[in-house]
Formats: structure tokens, C-alpha cells, sequence
């Protein structure tokens, strides 16, 4: 059978775009992932639905080099949703300075005018409405009240508050600033992947087909047009055909599928004997990631005792804030969450004993550092060489030193302090004390040797003009040079967004539906 459209990732982007596109009964979609497909809530393992973050079942298992010399693991989710099936679930837009920079870039179809309907057709939002908020959309979005927040998190909103930081009830207003509530794809407890969200309503259309358990290897390319795409089922090697085909498998995979195809810089691909049918230099460049340094410090009893009641062990409260001495609006998240529970945080690297702490996370939002993928070898089994290159640049380490010592301050404002017993320490193990605190360079070690990511990398195939070089895509998603090719997912983004990607990645999903239904 060849089919009218192959979507290779049933992720954030991958997932919405085959429900958007199967909407026309005329049009046949085939939906391959390398992951499991659950076909129903039912059939789903409880750690994609109840769990902050699910870092062990559906995971490829990769790891990155955050800085020269240190290797990480980098969780990305293997599973029909993605990465939107093991997320901690936070709901919020990048601000409309992200997407007007890439409007000013030369992809004036991405304004934050222009994205914001897609935004609202994905929602909805159950505490916010008028022009500013969708209603009736695939993504249930809610905030958690006050009353179900834990003291220690209460105490946290009551001192940022204390420091001057302004109220901010939603944080998808795009003026939005300071401390508050997060916006969450939860609904009853459960993450409403788009897995669930979007496949589910869809899943009975007889022209759309979901396919689990099929790594892509490479996309067929035959007198420079879109062929099918050649995948690998249980060790055998499989070519399926298509009129159009799509790469939604994200900013790691999605790169590495282009080289094995023969699309990318010349000398990459020469190196692993690929001949070169498009030489593309920017194909993984321009890779950029959220990073972030958690310290932990184990929770007091009163805190524990205080958490059964509460909405514990999930994100409740953030604060969204530009750093001192930057021009960067929001360029910086800083939360607080008590860990009661472990098990909701399967896989995460907690030795046994660990008791359950009380996690404070610095997120650089704004990063200047940028990256670089490469393949490691043509099998596509292999994970590519993923270096992140966090701290490159000085204003970035500048930055994260400006959040830890706000962090730490903090954690021993009195209210907060009651919620925890010391030491505090990195997720490397490391004791931050305030002597480390106090010096520029000791924290700055303390940074390199805690410093991880929280899963946002972008910008490996970004769109632009025709006089970028380094844009693989132009602003509609096609690759260039390939006709009938397009990458759709976190890769086409040629700056990463100040807010956690997933909610951007649907959103994409969405925009590029609109344009690949009106095409004939």
C-alpha cells in the first residue's frame, strides 16, 4: 500500500499532526513509532498516566555530554505520545518574543499573531477564557488551587511574593511574570499526552493507521522527491511507501534520520561512507537545551506529615523571572517541589536509601550556548553523539550563578526552612554550602558538576530563509532540496522558547496541519 502521508514519531508533534491530517477521509495516514502503542487509557502503564515524570520504561536511554567531559543521561520518551507521555506535564507558551524573533528572522508565518489560534484549537483551558485562551481543544489545561498546595510550596509563593516578585495567576498571558500557579496538562490526576488527547479520539478512523515498535532507519529519496521510508520491526528491515512523509521524531532523532538519508553536511555524512544527495550544513547545529541545576535537602517530619492532604510531588507553584543584570524578559524558572512520594519519579537517579527531599530547580530559560549532534554510526539503533555545550557562553553561567544564590536564599527564608533538614546538596551528590555559595568560581564548579537537563533540546533542523545557510527547512517545514519532506517537531525551532517545549511542540503540530491539508 503506498499511503498519502507517513508520520515517522507519534510524539508531541507527530501525534497531533496524523490526528489533524486523518481528519480528511479522503487522505491515508500511517503514524510509525519505535515505542509501544497503547491503544486506550485502559491499556496504558500507570507510570504514563499518575507519575510527575517517568524516567524508566519508555525511555531510549541516551545520554549527552552537558559540558566537555561530562556525560548525562538525557531522557526522551519511546512511546506513542513521546515525550508528552512521561513529562512533568507543565502547560505554558513561550512568551510573543519568541515567536516574533522568529517572525524577524525570515519565518514571518510564525509570529506570535499567527500562532496564536493554534495555541488556543489545542486547549482547553479550564480556568482562563476570552481571546487570549482556547476552549473545546484536544489539551485539558488546569492550575492547581492554593488550597491543594503544600505548605512548604505555599511558603515558597509567600516568600517570592516577599521579595517583590508579582502575582501571576496565568502564566499563558503573554505578559505574564512572577510567581504562580503552573499551567498543567493534567486532568484528574492524569497526563493528558497527545497519545490520549489526540490519538484517542481519532484512533477509529479507518484511513489512519498506528503502527508501534518500528525504528525509522531512513527516508527513501529517489530523484531528489520522497519515496517511502525504510524501518526496522523486530531486527528486520521494512520499506514502506509514501507520497509525502514527515519526521516528527524529534531534535535528536529526526537529524539523525535526515543523515542517514544522505541529507546533511557533506563531511558528516562522508565520514560514515553516506553519499551525499543534499548537502545541508545546518542539519545538527544550532542544538539548544534548557539546562538546569536541582539541589536536594531532605524533607523535615512536619513537612512529610503536612503532604497526604496536599498536591505533593507534582509542579504547583513556579517562578518565572528575568535575571539580575539581563535584558532577557523571563529568562530564568526557579521552583520548589517536595518529593513525598518517590515511586512518582520512576526511574529517576535516587539511590534506595535516599529520603524523600525537598527539590529546588534553577532553569536557565534563555540559553546563548549552543550545541551540536553528529552520528556515531549508521545503525539506527545506535543513539547519535549529542553534545550540549551548556556554559559556552560566560552570560549563561553568569545567569545560573545569579538563580542558585536566589535559590538558596530561598530555601532559609523561615517558613520555607521549616519544610527541610540540611545538608543541601547537588544531584551529583555534592554539599552546597555558603562558602560555596559565596564564591563566583567554587559555585560555578558546583554548576559544571551538577548542571543536567529537563528535556527541552530544539533547533537541530531549524527553518528560516534562503539566505540562512544553516536552515534546513524554510518556514513552512519542508526540507529543502527534497521534495515532499518536511521535519515537524522541537527541531524546526530556530530559537528555543522561554517555557517548557511540549505545549510549542503541539502547537507546531497543529500550524503545519493547517498548511499540509490545504496542499493538493
Amino acid at each position: 500500500m503506498r499511503y498519502d502521508d507517513i508520520i515517522v514519531g507519534a510524539g508531541s508533534s507527530g501525534a497531533t499532526l496524523a490526528a489533524r491530517l486523518s481528519e480528511d477521509p479522503n487522505r491515508s495516514v500511517l503514524l510509525l513509532e519505535a515505542g509501544p502503542d497503547y491503544g486506550t487509557i485502559k491499556e496504558t502503564p500507570h507510570d504514563l498516566l499518575r507519575t510527575t515524570i517517568s524516567m524508566a520504561d519508555h525511555d531510549w536511554g541516551w545520554s549527552a555530554q552537558a559540558i566537555s567531559q561530562r556525560e548525562m543521561p538525557f531522557y526522551r520518551g519511546k512511546v506513542t505520545g513521546g515525550c508528552s507521555a512521561i513529562n512533568a506535564a507543565v502547560a505554558i507558551r513561550g512568551v510573543p518574543a519568541d515567536f516574533d524573533e522568529w517572525a524577524v528572522a525570515g519565518n514571518d508565518r510564525w509570529s506570535f499573531d499567527q500562532v496564536l489560534p493554534f495555541f488556543r484549537k489545542l486547549e482547553h483551558d479550564a480556568d482562563f477564557g476570552g481571546d487570549l485562551h482556547g476552549k473545546g481543544g484536544p489539551i485539558w489545561i488546569e492550575r492547581p488551587k492554593p488550597l491543594n498546595w503544600h505548605p512548604t510550596v505555599a511558603a515558597f509563593y509567600a516568600a517570592c511574593r516577599e521579595m517583590g516578585f508579582p502575582d501571576s495567576p496565568d502564566f499563558n498571558h503573554p505578559e505574564s511574570t512572577g510567581v504562580g500557579p503552573c499551567a498543567r496538562n493534567l486532568r484528574d490526576g492524569i497526563r493528558v499526552s497527545t497519545a490520549i488527547a489526540y490519538l484517542g479520539p481519532a484512533r477509529n478512523r479507518l484511513n489512519l493507521t498506528v503502527r508501534g515498535g518500528c525504528v525509522a532507519d531512513r527516508v527513501i529519496i529517489e530523484n531528489g522527491r520522497v519515496a517511502g521510508v525504510e524501518v526496522q520491526i523486530e531486527g528486520k528491515v521494512n520499506r514502506v511507501d509514501g507520497k509525502r512523509l514527515t519526521l516528527c521524531a524529534g531534535a535528536f532523532a529526526s537529524p539523525a534520520i535526515l543523515m542517514r538519508s544522505g541529507v546533511g553536511p557533506r563531511a558528516e555524512l562522508e565520514r560514515h561512507g553516506i553519499r551525499t544527495l543534499v548537502d545541508a550544513p545546518g542539519v545538527g547545529g544550532n542544538l539548544i537545551d534548557h539546562p538546569s541545576v536541582t539541589t536536594l535537602a531532605a524533607l523535615s517530619s512536619d513537612a512529610l506529615k503536612q503532604a497526604p492532604q496536599t498536591d505533593h510531588s507534582r509542579f504547583s507553584v513556579l517562578l518565572r523571572y528575568t535575571a539580575g543584570g539581563s535584558t532577557e524578559f523571563n529568562d530564568m524558572q526557579l521552583y520548589l517541589m517536595p518529593l513525598v512520594d518517590l515511586a512518582m519519579w520512576p526511574g529517576a537517579p535516587f539511590p534506595p536509601e535516599f529520603p524523600p527531599p525537598l527539590m529546588a530547580t534553577c532553569v536557565l530559560q534563555r540559553p546563548r550556548s549552543r550545541g551540536k549532534l553528529r552520528l556515531r554510526s549508521v545503525d539506527p539503533m545506535k543513539q547519535p553523539d549529542i553534545q550540549l555545550n551548556y556554559f559556552d557562553e560566560p552570560e549563561d553561567m553568569r545567569r545560573m550563578i545569579d538563580g542558585l544564590r536566589l535559590g538558596w536564599l530561598l530555601m532559609y527564608t523561615p517558613e520555607i526552612a521549616l519544610g527541610w533538614q540540611g545538608p543541601i546538596a547537588g544531584m551529583a551528590g555534592q554539599t552546597l554550602d555558603q562558602a560555596t555559595i559565596d564564591s563566583n568560581d567554587a559555585l560555578a564548579d558546583f554548576i559544571r558538576g551538577n548542571c543536567t537537563s529537563i528535556g527541552h533540546p530544539v533547533g537541530t533542523a531549524k527553518m528560516g530563509p534562503d539566505s540562512d545557510r544553516e536552515a534546513v527547512l524554510d518556514q513552512y517545514c519542508r526540507v529543502r532540496g527534497v521534495e515532499n519532506l518536511r521535519v515537524v517537531d522541537a527541531s524546526v525551532m530556530p530559537n528555543i522558547v522561554r517555557a517548557n517545549t511540549n505545549l510549542t511542540c503541539i502547537m507546531i503540530g497543529e500550524r503545519v496541519a493547517d498548511w499540509m491539508r490545504a496542499e493538493v
